[in-house]
């Protein structure tokens, strides 16, 4: 017994022509009679019978069709479930981040998965966060990152992924002491600002500021900072702590952050109940142990 005719049997209490059955299954007519006959054969009891012209399931038959129907719809459920394993090793992201996470959090994090998973093609668009609320709201993308402080389109879910603190960045090279701290408000007319152009966390803090110079880049903000006097308000996850490299800039914290004004959460971003495949599920999943490792 193969599922070939099973299907047969399902069709023809279906349509009752084994031409509209040869059609549907796209063989020739013969081919349907043949492994009718060939069933009947095989469970050793009529299953069809002819009458004025149509063609009908016998008692056995219809004895036969329900379970005919389970075989047929585990099968599907088998082939689904293999098309989904391939689609774990084999399939695509699209996700969407704001400025800082898709600068300084996302390329490292997507960096390791894309070891466990080489075959996996991930996409990234950094966008304003409005875009991103617009994007996700379409089902255009499978996941957001923005910070804690964007209001979430509905039927959403949010988790949080790392924290972020919000600072001043100078130069490394400045004669201050690393030991300096700013006096808040009162310190902002007495030095050069330059200022990330984009929609972001930090904007609330470099609007406190007329700023020289305007940059719609991190990265560029960093290195006006590190070649001169200029400050900026700049995220700290954006400066690297780590004690081989050569630091370009010292970020420094403001002094808002001792009543927690100044940090925040990244979260990761997605449509409520909605249907994943495994390598969505193993994508999030991914980042809820990365992000844990991160804030631990």
């Amino acid at each position: 017994m193969n599922i070939l005719k099973l299907r047969i049997l399902m069709l023809i209490d279906k349509f009752h022509k084994a031409t509209d059955v040869a059609e549907a299954l796209q063989v020739k007519q013969p081919t349907v009679s043949f492994h009718m006959k060939s069933l009947e054969k095989e469970m050793g009891v009529s299953l069809f019978s002819l009458q004025q012209g149509r063609i009908m399931l016998t008692e056995a038959g219809k004895k036969l069709l329900p379970y005919a129907k389970q075989i047929i719809s585990l099968e599907q459920e088998a082939r689904q479930a293999v098309d989904e394993l391939t689609e774990e090793s084999q399939g695509q992201l699209h996700l969407s981040a704001e400025s800082i996470s898709g600068t300084y959090l996302l390329p490292t994090l997507m960096a390791k998965f894309a070891q466990r998973y080489p075959d996996c093609r991930i996409q990234l668009e950094i966008q304003s966060p409005d875009a991103i609320k617009q994007l996700l709201k379409q089902g255009e993308i499978d996941f957001a990152f923005l910070d804690d402080r964007d209001s979430l389109p509905e039927y959403t879910v949010a988790e949080p992924v790392a924290s972020d603190q919000v600072g001043v960045i100078r130069s490394a090279s400045a004669p201050a002491s690393k030991s300096e701290k700013f006096d808040g408000p009162d310190m902002l007319d007495k030095h050069t600002w330059v200022k990330y152009s984009g929609s972001s966390v930090v904007g609330q803090y470099s609007s406190l500021v007329k700023p020289h110079l305007e940059i719609n880049s991190w990265e560029a903000v960093k290195q006006v900072v590190s070649g001169g006097e200029a400050l900026a308000f700049f995220p700290a996850s954006g400066v690297d702590n780590n004690e081989n490299a050569v630091p370009s800039v010292e970020w420094l914290p403001y002094p808002e952050a001792d009543n927690k004004k100044s940090h925040y959460q990244i979260n990761i971003v997605y449509q409520q109940d909605t249907h994943m495949n495994l390598m969505q599920q193993a994508f999030l999943d991914f980042i809820r142990r990365e992000g844990l490792e991160m804030n631990s």
